[in-house]
Order: C-alpha cells, then sequence, then structure tokens
C-alpha cells in the first residue's frame, strides 16, 4: 500500500483521534541522531587532515624539483679520458661520456661513455655546456628525431 493510499482511505479516522495524529505527526519527522556540525570532530579532523594533505603534497613535490635539477659551476670541470671498450657489433656507436650533477657534493661527476645501438628513425645529440648569467650547467645528450632541426650550440 502506498503512502498516499493509507492517508486518503485513513484521513477520516484521523482527523477525529488527536493522539493518532501526534503519533504520525512524530513518526514522519526527519530528525538525524547526530549532526557532524554539531560534534565537530569530522570538521576538526578534516580540516587538519586537508592541510596535512596540502603540506606533505608540497614538501614532496619540492623534493622532486630539488633532485631533478642541476647545478650551475663557474668553470667546466677537467675532463678525464676513459679507455673505450672494444665495440660490441657493427650495429653500435659511441655515446660519449656526460656529466651529472651530485647534490650532495654539489659537483659535477663525469659519466663515463658507452656503446648503444642506434634508435630507427632517431640521432644522437651529444650533451654540452651551457654558459648562463648563473654560471655553466651542464645539458644532457639525448635522442631526436631525425627529421628535427638540431641547434649549433657553439661548437
Amino acid at each position: 500500500m502506498y503512502c498516499e493510499d493509507f492517508f486518503t482511505t485513513n484521513i477520516t479516522k484521523m482527523r477525529g483521534n488527536e493522539s493518532l495524529q501526534k503519533v504520525v505527526q512524530k513518526a514522519i519527522k526527519c530528525e538525524p541522531v547526530m549532526n557532524a556540525a554539531e560534534t565537530s570532530v569530522d570538521t576538526k579532523f578534516g580540516k587538519y587532515l586537508k592541510k596535512f594533505i596540502f603540506l606533505a603534497s608540497l614538501a614532496g613535490m619540492g623534493l622532486f624539483l630539488n633532485s631533478c635539477m642541476s647545478g650551475y659551476v663557474a668553470t667546466e670541470p677537467a675532463y678525464t679520458v676513459y679507455a673505450r671498450p672494444a665495440q660490441p657489433s657493427n650495429l653500435h656507436i659511441w655515446i660519449d661520456g656526460d656529466w651529472g650533477w651530485n647534490n650532495r657534493s654539489h659537483m659535477y661527476v663525469q659519466r663515463p661513455g658507452y656503446w648503444e645501438q642506434p634508435r630507427q628513425g632517431q640521432t644522437y645529440v651529444s650533451g654540452h655546456w651551457q654558459a648562463t648569467p648563473r654560471g655553466k650547467s651542464w645539458s644532457k645528450g639525448h635522442w631526436q628525431s631525425t627529421g628535427r632541426q638540431t641547434r649549433n650550440h657553439g661548437r
């Protein structure tokens, strides 16, 4: 039986019976048992949780960006010549060593070169030193599509 049917059939009975009306009104009345705003436990916890998540994500982004950044030096470090190992096959090309920034010592550390097979449709652009107002920094070598124009880096 639907609510409308219940009220239409029993409306005449309810008009004469005030106590039945009060019982029905009390049953229909919707009151929450506990309101979160009244307890304020959820609101305080949520507020602090939001602040904690914000600060943690901000710290995480700072650490990530700091680890990706390279440093600047006044002069280029001295290049150490390493013995080139034997070529594994005629298909391999030599990739010159490059420089990596060490966050602990705040210095560039030389990495030795290596043999690698060429990538289809790509050429290797060697790393180079870039002069900026802050000092010199190393731009790593990378693979680039053959059709792209390469900039002349002063060589």
